[in-house]
């Protein structure tokens, strides 16, 4: 965080935030501590009490006006900013772009960045986004899913068509009866259906050989066409 008084540089601060707060949390805590040295400013009454707020964090100016958004900090900037007002001071946000040669940027990301590496400076904020605790929560069942998925005895033929849950988790599939067939070895195919009395013989139609998950993905004739187009 950095302070310019009429574009001279007046402050520079480094606060650390807990390892798992995000990015914006600290955009917002800069933003915060900034509003909170206003005050302090010695400003004379006749003087234009304006103050200019620069963030490359556009994420952080569009919460500020989104007025269902009830997050922490960007309620703790609103706060500061009523009471600045009653105090007759003009607050202006502005968003610049990031690593774009503009000198109180560039100094605000290089005392941040000191800041993350710096051990010995206090952990200043420590409230974990709900974000990052789902995130983690979702990480933690994707894994213990994985290791029950390696660890069942059953569903060998699924697993050949999906061995990695978090793949088959983000790939959008349409669900119908003949892909669940497919992708279990159940239902339509006629060895399922023969292997419990359902149907008198296993053959396929295409009269070649048995009806298996195999013969309908590598040899059946009559789906040759539809391989083909898919």
């Amino acid at each position: 965080m950095v302070i310019f008084v009429n574009n001279e540089l007046i402050a520079r601060h480094k606060f650390r935030l807990n390892q798992r707060c995000s990015n914006n949390q600290a955009e917002q805590l800069a933003i915060v501590k900034a509003l909170d040295l206003i005050n302090y400013l010695e400003i004379a009454d006749n003087k234009p009490r304006t103050i200019g707020v620069y963030t490359d964090s556009r994420i952080t100016t569009d919460c500020l006006k989104n007025a269902s958004n009830h997050n922490y900090l960007i309620e703790e900037i609103r706060n500061r900013l009523i009471n600045l007002r009653s105090a007759k001071w003009t607050i202006e946000f502005s968003w610049i772009k990031a690593h774009a040669g503009n000198f109180g940027n560039e100094l605000a990301d290089h005392l941040a960045k000191d800041a993350v590496s710096d051990k010995d400076i206090p952990v200043f904020f420590d409230r974990i986004p709900k974000t990052t605790l789902y995130s983690e929560l979702e990480e933690e069942a994707t894994l213990k899913w994985q290791e029950e998925w390696e660890r069942c005895n059953k569903a060998a033929v699924t697993k050949q068509f999906f061995p990695n849950v978090r793949d088959r988790i983000h790939r959008r599939i349409t669900i119908n009866p003949n892909f669940t067939a497919l992708v279990t070895g159940h239902g339509k195919i006629k060895s399922y259906l023969y292997r419990f009395k359902i149907t008198d013989n296993a053959t396929c139609p295409c009269n070649t050989e048995d009806q298996t998950l195999d013969h309908l993905l590598n040899n059946c004739t009559r789906h040759k066409k539809t391989k083909r187009l898919t």
